[in-house]
């Protein structure tokens, strides 16, 4: 097994893990960032970033609905097509996450270390099975997910996690958002159907 010694271990290759290593490094710090997953940021991949493209879309049509209040009228009734606003969403989250990538990959190889890490101790950081990391301090930021209680798995695939929004290839009629989380509250927000 690899050992190292360094002065700040950032657990989580997202906007804060990149920040705090950048910070670190700028203090004149050594710094390695590690990443367990897919590099990038719960932000841009299914957090706040995607959210408000949606956000934008149903802002849209909801302007083209309030336009002849102001004398602008549209012939006929406002089509949304479901498809393409996802196909966008897509497209925007990956190129967002893809800026992300680019900057991961301009840490030097050396101080990026893949893998799940795991505490020995206060200090101690133990990486797959491949890396031990003796650090003085250790920043973890490595973003949330979504949860829910075990009951709701009874509903099968009707059960769908905001991480799982970006992927649809069009939209639904309906879906019932629950949960007071920032991306919860952001996606129950707007809706392209109306209130």
């Amino acid at each position: 097994m690899k050992s190292l010694q360094v002065d700040v271990a950032v657990i989580g290759a997202g906007t804060a893990g990149l920040a705090a290593y950048r910070a670190a490094r700028a203090a004149g710090a050594n710094a390695v960032i590690i990443e367990g997953g897919d590099d990038g940021t719960t932000c841009a991949r299914v957090g706040c970033m995607p959210s408000k493209l949606l956000i934008a879309a149903a802002e849209a049509a909801h302007a083209v609905g309030k336009a002849p209040g102001f004398g602008v009228h549209v012939d006929g009734a406002i089509r949304i097509d479901g498809r393409e606003v996802m196909e966008r969403v897509r497209r925007e989250r990956d190129r967002f996450v893809g800026f992300v990538l680019r900057d991961v990959q301009d840490i030097p190889g050396a101080d990026r270390i893949g893998g799940h890490a795991r505490f020995v101790d206060n200090h101690t950081i133990a990486v797959a099975d491949h890396t031990r990391v003796a650090a003085k301090s250790v920043v973890i930021a490595t973003g949330s997910r979504a949860t829910y209680p075990d009951s709701f798995k009874a509903l099968g695939d009707r059960l769908i996690t905001s991480d799982d929004v970006f992927d649809w290839h069009d939209l639904p009629e309906a879906v019932a958002v629950m949960g007071p989380g920032i991306i919860g509250n952001v996606d129950r927000r707007e809706s392209l159907y109306g209130p």
